[in-house]
């Protein structure tokens, strides 16, 4: 009997050991509710790409309802999931047009074409990408001095959604993406130029402009080919899709030699072009269909701050001098790279004056140039009228 009563006291107290046991075990579970941290390990950057920009949070909701894949048109009441601890990212790589996202659809990495890029100007970007034949788009809101930067990802069932809680950018550039020139004096002088990017290559111009002696409103769209890094051919056409024009181009030591223009009824004129040991422009023929013959040939001189340009042609028939004042400290910025063939587009030129053969001298009008802080081309006065200046107004938006 004594026995039986040891057993059934030691079996007594195992059964309290084990139940303070579980006891613990639970009230170290219930404490993990949320507040304590997990560690953050975000999705490694493509070692492939040199160029993105990461977006990074902590935690992600869900958002369900009637939804859809693009953001103007979301369901007006969603209802959210409560949020999930996570590493989440969301990362663009402009040289490839990607966007990949990580820990977004279910936790593992998937990356999409980017099919559209749409900027809202100092408020938010929105990528359109593909899955399947679906459209989806993802919106990155600025952060503000009241709220975070954020990440919309909208599907067809709601959207996904994070803050911001850090950010990256490697060599991300800024590009000019419009130049809107006012003239209140003359307004056939009014014109707009957008520019479309692959990389940081324009691949396409179009411009508003008036035409000088109608006044008629007028568009001319420029699409640049590339072989490599290096442009290969410019077709200008008219707003209705004619063209215009093609010029192709041709390199020596990765430098333009020869520009070969055709237009729609197969005429050809070809110009070629030498440089220094600097890789400065110096000469330029402007010749007929062989290249041989040439109605203009421009000489370059340069020093510090100041170009001479002198004008001839082929028979040496006339001289004409002109000298250009310029900030030779500043590096030259190419929109588009046949820019190169004319120092007159790409060096911010202060004063300028023409004088011809028989002694006459031409003033232009005087510019006047405004830089931001990154040290980019915002405004441009040009006094053609000194009392109303035409005025060129440059944009600009990361790749």
């Amino acid at each position: 009997m004594g026995r039986l009563k040891k057993i059934f006291m030691d079996f007594k107290k195992g059964m309290l050991l084990l139940l303070l046991i579980l006891g613990m075990a639970s009230c170290s579970s219930d404490t993990q509710d949320g507040s304590t941290k997990p560690e953050i390990v975000y999705a490694d950057v493509k070692p492939t790409q040199t160029k993105y920009k990461a977006f990074y949070g902590e935690r992600i909701v869900k958002i369900k309802g009637s939804g859809t894949s693009r953001p103007n048109n979301a369901d007006p009441s969603p209802q959210p999931i409560p949020d999930v601890v996570k590493p989440v990212s969301v990362i663009y790589y402009p040289l490839t047009q990607t966007i990949s996202f990580s820990n977004i659809f279910e936790n593992t990495r998937v990356e999409y074409k980017v099919t559209a890029i749409t900027v809202n100007k100092g408020i938010s970007v929105i990528y359109s990408f593909k899955i399947g034949e679906t459209v989806y788009t993802c919106k990155i809101i600025e952060k503000t001095f009241i709220s975070p930067a954020t990440v919309t990802v909208y599907f067809a069932g709601g959207s996904y959604q994070f803050n911001v809680t850090s950010s990256e950018k490697m060599k991300i550039a800024k590009l000019l993406s419009k130049q809107t020139n006012t003239s209140t004096a003359n307004s056939k002088r009014n014109y707009t130029i957008q520019y479309t990017y692959k990389d940081t290559l324009v691949v396409k111009s179009v411009r508003n402009y008036n035409d000088s002696k109608t006044g008629v409103a007028m568009v001319q769209v420029s699409d640049f080919v590339y072989n490599g890094a290096k442009i290969a051919s410019k077709t200008l056409s008219n707003g209705e899709g004619a063209i215009l024009k093609k010029v192709t181009y041709s390199y020596e030591n990765n430098l333009i030699t020869k520009a070969t223009t055709t237009d729609p009824a197969g005429n050809v004129t070809i110009d070629t072009y030498e440089y220094d040991a600097q890789g400065r422009l110096i000469t330029t023929h402007y010749g007929n269909s062989s290249g041989t013959i040439f109605y203009m040939i421009r000489h370059y001189i340069y020093e510090k701050n100041k170009m001479t340009t002198i004008y001839t042609d082929d028979k040496e028939s006339y001289y004409d001098t002109e000298i250009s004042v310029y900030n030779s400290d500043r590096k030259p910025y190419l929109i588009t790279q046949d820019q190169i063939l004319d120092p007159f587009y790409y060096l911010d030129i202060t004063t300028t004056s023409i004088t011809h053969e028989n002694g006459t001298v031409d003033d232009f009008p005087k510019n006047a140039y405004e830089y931001s802080e990154e040290g980019l081309l915002i405004k441009v006065s040009k006094s053609i009228d000194p009392a109303n200046p035409d005025v060129l107004i440059r944009e600009y938006e990361e790749e």
